[in-house]
């Protein structure tokens, strides 16, 4: 590779090593994630489907029943 053929590849690749901060692109994921948590709980919150009902719900709506321990 000439001088010359040098001095032209780092003026080509001089721009690629500026990248953001890690913590810019970390904040830019993040408020994309939570921008889709609040579109989609929008999105499904004012629907006239009933809520969906849980097995996890029964637990705590009786909790005089005595939970059977599962093995494995």
């Amino acid at each position: 590779m000439t001088p010359h053929e040098q001095k032209l590849l780092e003026k080509q690749l001089h721009g690629i090593d500026d990248r953001p901060p890690h913590g810019v692109l970390t904040l830019a994921i993040a408020s994309v994630f939570f921008a889709g948590m609040a579109v989609g709980g929008f999105m499904f919150a004012y629907t006239d489907q009933p809520p969906l009902h849980l097995a996890a719900n029964d637990v705590a709506a009786h909790p005089s029943q005595p939970a059977l321990p599962t093995t494995q």
